[in-house]
């Protein structure tokens, strides 16, 4: 009520035009500035607006080429204030630029309190801060595109959110202190997920309620690395007068604006720290913080959860390659206890988590190794403890994101060492991962470069489509030749094996590549009435940005063979055509088995094709490219993907109908030249094809932007 109050006296004041006059100079009740703090003079220039106003501004410029800030001053100050914080801050290589706005300190013109106003200055404000905002960004060396924005007060703080609003591609970092934005400018923060900003506010604001304003401000925001400074207060200040309109009546207590700087010295140092992250360090970007990313921890720890994140961190990473959505020593506290509880798969899932966000954590390495021994994957275990090692020995990056002290890095080395040694002391005579004793639904990973494999029950199941299941599919836009090669229906009988939780992801894929020096072939085409390659085109350029956790394309049934044989490889194994070994592609059954998960309908979650939006990527949704593996549901036993997205390779050589097909699972080979099953339809396609019983076949050589795989693994 109290802010709907204040809100409603500005709009009152506001529409029938009171008119303010702004005294020149600083306020008698405005803290000063000691003379042997003043910072050194800065450039004074004259800003022409649109009007022919002139505006005083004050140039601060760094020694080289840098970014560049806008600093807007209270309503009750001027841009004075600003001074030794932009001095600071062209010390530390961020050109600044200080400006009274009209009809404030040196500025001349009617002065505008509040931007709601309909007043002919309130009217003329964007355009006054824009021509501020392109002189900055005209300057020798100052980056046009790498600007931060700060603000005081309600004039400040507003006007800074809505300068961040028309200019967004420009704008990587906000400071705001003291203040609050009204509805267009809390709808912008809601939905600049990629903009940090820097809220500061101290409880005894003597124009409350400032302070919970700002806290609204900093919940407003959706930016995972945004911070809250609030200085606490044993009592709030007694509400006196608005802000806006205060003409003396309420005396200052340096706990507004910028007035904080003067009773709360370390602020400026925290503002100038919080550019040259934003700014210099990490343009648009600031670590994540605890209090922001609550919500994301909080849901790690809910059933499902560590899933969920994963995928939304890839889904994010999509648009920002350097996206973040929770600190690494957070994940560091949350593994840590579940593996003292003894929940330790839960545990390891959550650390796998923390070295997807952070690869280059020595120490999220070795927390991960501790949870595998704790679970007995010896091999894992040394595996992530080597990392952990060649990490902090390379010296490339810090040991971790929270902490890079050597006295950190003394404790990451012992512990590593501490576990190698009780490996070493103990004879490992079991392989990482014992196959036979896993129930169905497991999921596991063979080697931290291994695909997930989840573990399907043996059973059988009717292969193929009825009659009216075709006639559906001629009625959706099928051909009845297309869908007559799935005759005969037959009964299958199958083996437990394992299959890829998902399809192999351009990122599992890169690795395979890098180990073997496989090459990316002579082009890639676009499915379609026939193929035509393109040269150019390749997995690692498809013509549509992928993450690393998209599922691969453009790899032909030669290439997913070469990355099974590397599989092997590193398993001690080679590629067998009928499964004898561990890892191959799946046959056409199994695949087909797999897709159903139990199921009879021709989708795996029903019949109804109106809802394939809610379970795959296809014509519809897709948006004309591949999406992250895993963000739609899960089919009957846990695998995603299976339909829709990219289709997928199978073992087998195609027949024209299932006459003759083998009963027991394995694949179909007649000859030493064949086209190859695929199956699972992809990102490009409509709804009935996403059926189970869907087939394809292509030469083995066939790379299209359309086409992936996903491996099986047999139980030994």
């Amino acid at each position: 009520m109290i802010v709907r109050t204040l809100r409603l006296a500005m709009l009152i004041l506001g529409a029938i035009g009171v008119g303010i006059h702004i005294t020149q100079g600083s306020p008698a009740n405005a803290p000063q500035v000691p003379q042997s703090r003043r910072p050194p003079v800065a450039r004074v220039v004259d800003l022409k607006a649109s009007d022919g106003t002139i505006l005083k501004a004050s140039y601060f410029a760094a020694a080289k080429p840098a970014p560049g800030v806008l600093l807007l001053h209270q309503v009750n100050r001027q841009r004075k204030v600003w001074d030794e914080l932009a001095a600071q801050l062209a010390a530390a290589g961020i050109s600044t630029l200080t400006l009274d706005m009209r009809g404030f300190g040196e500025s001349g013109g009617t002065p505008c309190v509040i931007s709601l106003s309909s007043s002919p200055a309130c009217k003329q404000m964007p355009a006054d801060i824009d021509a501020a905002l392109q002189y900055l960004v005209s300057q020798p060396g100052v980056e046009r595109d790498v600007i931060g924005v700060g603000g005081a007060g309600l004039l400040g703080v507003d006007n800074s959110v809505l300068t961040a609003r028309r200019h967004s591609t420009q704008v990587k970092s906000m400071v705001l202190l003291s203040g609050e934005t009204f509805l267009r400018g809390l709808e912008f923060l809601r939905q600049a997920s990629q903009l940090p900003g820097l809220f500061v506010v101290s409880d005894n604001d003597e124009y409350p309620p400032t302070a919970e304003a700002m806290d609204w401000l900093y919940i407003a925001s959706s930016n995972p690395g945004k911070r809250l400074v609030h200085y606490p207060a044993a009592n709030d200040a007694p509400w006196l007068w608005y802000e806006p309109f205060d003409l003396g009546r309420v005396p200052a207590t340096g706990s507004h604006g910028t007035d904080l700087f003067n009773i709360h010295p370390e602020l400026p140092g925290i503002i100038v720290d919080w550019f040259v992250t934003t700014l210099i360090k990490t343009p648009g970007h600031a670590p994540p913080d605890t209090l922001a990313s609550a919500a994301v921890l909080t849901q790690i720890e809910e059933p499902g959860g560590v899933e969920q994140v994963t995928n939304h961190l890839m889904e994010a990473r999509r648009s920002d390659p350097l996206a973040q959505l929770f600190p690494e020593v957070n994940l560091d506290i949350i593994g840590n206890d579940y593996l003292r509880a003894g929940q330790t798969l839960l545990a390891i899932e959550i650390f796998k988590l923390n070295i997807l966000a952070y690869p280059r954590s020595a120490d999220a390495h070795s927390n991960l190794a501790d949870a595998y021994l704790k679970d007995g994957q010896k091999d894992l275990a040394r595996e992530y403890a080597d990392k952990a090692l060649a990490l902090l020995d390379s010296h490339a990056t810090p040991a971790s994101s929270w902490s890079d002290t050597q006295e950190r890095r003394g404790e990451i080395r012992k512990g590593v060492q501490d576990l190698l040694k009780r490996l070493n002391g103990t004879a490992n005579t079991t392989p990482a991962v014992v196959t036979s004793a896993r129930v169905p639904g497991t999921v596991f990973r063979d080697c931290p470069d291994c695909p997930e494999m989840t573990v399907i029950p043996g059973g059988s199941f009717t292969m193929g489509s009825s009659a009216s299941e075709k006639s559906w599919a001629v009625s959706h836009g099928a051909r009845a030749e297309w869908v007559s090669d799935e005759s005969p229906q037959h009964l299958v009988s199958l083996r437990p094996f394992a299959i890829g939780k998902y399809d192999v992801t351009r990122g599992e894929f890169a690795v395979f590549v890098r180990e073997t020096g496989h090459p990316s072939g002579d082009g890639c085409g676009h499915d379609g009435a026939k193929w035509n390659k393109q040269s150019g085109v390749s997995w690692q350029s498809p013509g549509f940005s992928q993450t690393d956790r998209d599922p691969v394309v453009c790899v032909s049934w030669n290439d997913a063979r070469a990355y099974v044989v590397w599989l092997n490889g590193k398993m001690g194994g080679t590629v067998a055509v009928s499964g004898n070994e561990p890892y191959r592609l799946p046959s056409e059954s199994e695949w087909e088995y797999s897709a159903r998960g139990g199921t009879t309908s021709p989708f795996w979650w029903g019949d109804d094709d109106g809802v394939a939006t809610d379970h795959t990527w296809f014509e519809t949704n897709s948006a004309g490219h591949t999406h992250p593996v895993g963000l739609k549901s899960a089919n009957p036993f846990g695998l995603y993907d299976m339909v829709g997205n990219v289709w997928q390779w199978t073992e087998d050589c195609y027949g024209d109908s299932y006459v003759g097909a083998p009963a027991d699972g394995m694949a179909s080979e007649f000859a030493d030249v064949c086209r190859r099953v695929d199956r699972g339809s992809s990102w490009f396609y409509p709804a009935w094809l996403l059926r189970s019983a869907v087939r394809e076949r292509n030469p083995a050589d066939y790379r299209d932007i359309m086409m992936g795989f996903r491996v099986a693994r047999t139980l030994q």
